[in-house]
């Protein structure tokens, strides 16, 4: 859960900090206050896509911090594999620039945003009007059905994705085999002339790297044998010159300190320097004599022999830029020209193989199917269930499989329908529910998948627009049951709502005469029934307004004390 937010220079926020503790939170303001910003501020925290136009006007950077507690091991082992620290706590902060890229950290160390967004799913479940769209969509309604499923309903997915591929990558390798017979002999004669000429090269792996060496060190032999040897000469000697060695000239250095190093102990440490010295000058000397004769073993074989095989690599140039490439091309084309020559017994064998793969797949994706139909039919009556309680008694939603052709995702079409009422056929949920239905299915979808998934936060932005009344009343205690096992966060400017909360912020606009800036901050209970006033009249001080919110207050607060069910 997220246990303290600190936003600076965002939108209408100048500074803020707030500390968000367990159970149901509410978020109200007066409209233009900032209640936007502090979605905003957790929406980038989970790493969503923001523009510069959210840093504060005059300022130049716009920044966001949360500290999440009791992270899973997951989260703490992806921050720690970007870079950071993560115990029990973690710390994860974004910045975002007037100009220049945003940049985001977690555990103390800046990562990419795409850790964020990777952790998010494990840390925060936000919803608002853009959510709301989503669920209009057939791709998003397939996974919020495969999401009910579970890990179950996963491990059947996966062994469904794992045969379709492997279908797929069947029927494309029999089309290639079986293309037309002209085209197929005129693949494998060119095929085979490839594999022939580099045959009889036969290039050895890290034989032109070599080659190329080997000419460079012939092209200079000359010269190389005539440096060598007269720096070998001179750290030896030579029998044509007898102007001394240097090995020589520093053991006479030597003898001429060893009559006078008693008088002074420097005088002995230089002389151990150049005992030193002639080591070193006798082993670089044998080393040149080394480098003379393997250079005249290589003498052996000509300049014209090695840059004729070079000439004889280059000559496969259109295979490869280098014989690593040429040897992969002749390994792959190996292998194709082996498929290309199967004959027709092969070909017989081959239909058998698709026909196997595509069994395979139609039997793991009818698997798929069942599980989908059961999953659809458990979770719809429990979501119809959780809208009755919504103030919609009557309301179905039904999640529809079709059969179709086999995709990535299945052999099933789903779609999710809606009915508002026992009166009406049901149809998509996009085209018939109202803001005020999509508010309330989303919410009984959550409070659904609350019982069965690990979710610490959930955030909802304005959940309750379009609907008031006695609705937005249930919807409030069915937060409030939300709340008895996640973290609830949410954004809304209906008392009714407001009044289900264990937590009351409110987002504080001050106007002065250049700008307008708010602030956050926690109410108290007497607080909160001037603010729930303020929503309910528009009037703080009204004494009748004051009346209705107190007894707003006592409702909400006596059912969660047990006085009254909380169903």
């Amino acid at each position: 859960m997220i246990s303290e937010l600190r936003i600076s220079r965002l939108g209408v926020i100048a500074e803020a900090e707030v500390e968000l503790s367990t159970g149901f939170t509410v978020v109200t303001g007066e409209t233009g206050a900032g209640k936007t910003m502090f979605v905003s501020a957790l929406s980038l925290l989970m790493g969503r896509k923001v523009g510069s136009g959210v840093v504060r006007k005059g300022a130049e950077k716009a920044e966001v911090e949360g500290i999440f507690s009791a992270v899973t091991d997951s989260v703490r082992s992806r921050i720690e594999e970007a870079g950071g620290s993560a115990e029990d706590e973690a710390i994860i902060s974004r910045t975002v620039a007037q100009k220049g890229r945003a940049r985001a950290t977690a555990g103390g160390r800046t990562v990419p945003i795409s850790v964020l967004t990777e952790i998010s799913d494990e840390l925060i479940t936000l919803h608002g009007q853009s959510e709301q769209l989503r669920l209009k969509g057939p791709a998003q309604q397939r996974q919020l059905l495969d999401a009910a499923g579970g890990p179950e309903l996963e491990a059947v997915a996966s062994r469904y994705r794992a045969a379709f591929e492997n279908w797929r990558e069947t029927q494309t390798r029999v089309a290639r085999i079986k293309d037309s017979t002209a085209a197929r002999r005129e693949r494998i004669l060119w095929l085979g002339g490839c594999l022939e000429a580099i045959d009889k090269v036969r290039p050895v792996p890290g034989e032109d790297e070599a080659l190329t060496a080997q000419a460079a060190k012939l092209g200079a032999a000359v010269e190389i044998t005539q440096a060598v040897g007269s720096a070998h000469d001179l750290l030896l000697g030579s029998e044509l010159d007898d102007a001394g060695a240097a090995v020589d000239h520093v053991h006479q250095a030597i003898s001429a300190l060893t009559d006078v190093e008693s008088a002074d102990p420097e005088l002995a440490r230089i002389k151990a320097a150049l005992n030193d010295a002639v080591l070193r000058l006798s082993d670089s000397a044998a080393e040149l004599s080394s480098y003379l004769t393997g250079f005249d073993e290589l003498g052996e074989t000509s300049l014209e022999e090695t840059e004729a095989r070079r000439a004889e690599l280059g000559s496969l140039s259109a295979y490869g830029q280098d014989v690593a490439e040429v040897l992969d091309f002749e390994t792959r084309s190996a292998q194709e020209l082996a498929e290309l020559e199967a004959d027709d017994r092969d070909l017989g064998q081959l239909d058998a193989e698709l026909d196997e793969a595509r069994s395979a797949m139609e039997a793991a994706g009818s698997a798929l199917t069942e599980i989908r139909t059961a999953t659809a039919a458990s979770f719809s009556q429990a979501v119809s269930a959780e809208l009755a309680a919504l103030s919609m008694p009557k309301a179905q939603v039904t999640f529809e499989l079709t059969e179709r052709e086999p995709t990535a995702h299945g052999c099933d079409d789903v779609r999710l329908t809606f009915a508002p009422h026992d009166s009406s056929a049901g149809d998509d949920i996009g085209k018939v529910a109202s803001g005020g239905e999509l508010s309330r299915v989303m919410l009984a979808i959550e409070v659904v998948r609350a019982a069965g998934e690990a979710i610490p936060t959930y955030v909802f932005d304005e959940v309750d627009a379009g609907v008031g009344g006695k609705a937005a009343i249930e919807i409030g205690r069915r937060l409030a049951k939300l709340a008895e096992n996640a973290q609830v966060i949410v954004v809304t400017h209906l008392p009714q709502v407001a009044a289900w909360a264990d937590t009351h912020v409110t987002i504080v606009k001050d106007d002065d005469a250049e700008t307008v800036k708010s602030g956050v901050r926690e109410l108290s209970e007497d607080e909160r029934v001037i603010e729930l006033s303020r929503m309910l009249a528009g009037m703080e001080d009204s004494s009748s307004a004051k009346a209705h919110a107190a007894e707003l207050l006592d409702s909400a607060r006596q059912v969660k004390t047990g006085q009254t069910a909380l169903t």
